[in-house]
């Protein structure tokens, strides 16, 4: 079992303290729960990525707010609904058994508000991929019949609907042969 905890994961329990903390206040928890000096240019650069939700899926739960004394920090308050290994999980991007955002969202559904509609990271990809996995529609050959078909087709549309709609681009060309 492990016990050594990471920087990112002392500085999202210095969050799930509950009070918005400046970095700062968040590298003098870290270093207190380190035991040793932790610099502040190093918090200030594992914030940055933590609260940024196109690096990281905490980022969507993590509020930063600007101040006139720098960035003050919070987690959602939906947040606090997770578990510390959850919420760890949903910093990384890879790992067996790790909990996802997709999981999260469907076992705490109030953190769906915090979700930026098409750019939750739950995007078209890893929903068919999600899908086709889960529903086991592909026969050995790779056909996939009918019904499975629609049963993907249906899915899908119920994950647009959940993410706030669908923008589709199209650009078509047309070659005219024989004129002239």
């Amino acid at each position: 079992m492990k016990t050594k905890k990471t920087n990112s994961e002392m500085i999202i329990d210095s969050l799930r303290a509950g009070q918005p903390l400046r970095s700062p206040d968040i590298t003098e928890k870290v270093s207190e729960a380190a035991g040793k000096e932790i610099k502040i240019q190093d918090v200030a650069s594992i914030l940055a990525k933590l609260s940024n939700s196109d690096k990281c899926d905490l980022g969507y739960l993590i509020s930063k707010k600007k101040t006139d004394r720098g960035y003050v920090y919070s987690l959602v308050k939906e947040a606090f609904s997770l578990t510390p290994e959850q919420t760890y999980d949903l910093t990384r991007k890879t790992g067996r058994d790790r909990f996802t955002l997709e999981e999260a969202v469907k076992k705490f559904p109030s953190l769906k508000k915090h979700l930026k509609p098409g750019k939750s990271g739950l995007n078209a990809r890893r929903i068919g991929r999600s899908i086709v996995k889960s529903g086991g529609y592909a026969s050995k050959g790779g056909d996939v019949s009918d019904d499975a078909f629609r049963n993907i087709v249906a899915s899908f549309l119920k994950e647009v609907a959940f993410q706030g709609g669908l923008n589709i681009n199209v650009n078509l060309t047309i070659q005219f042969k024989g004129l002239g």
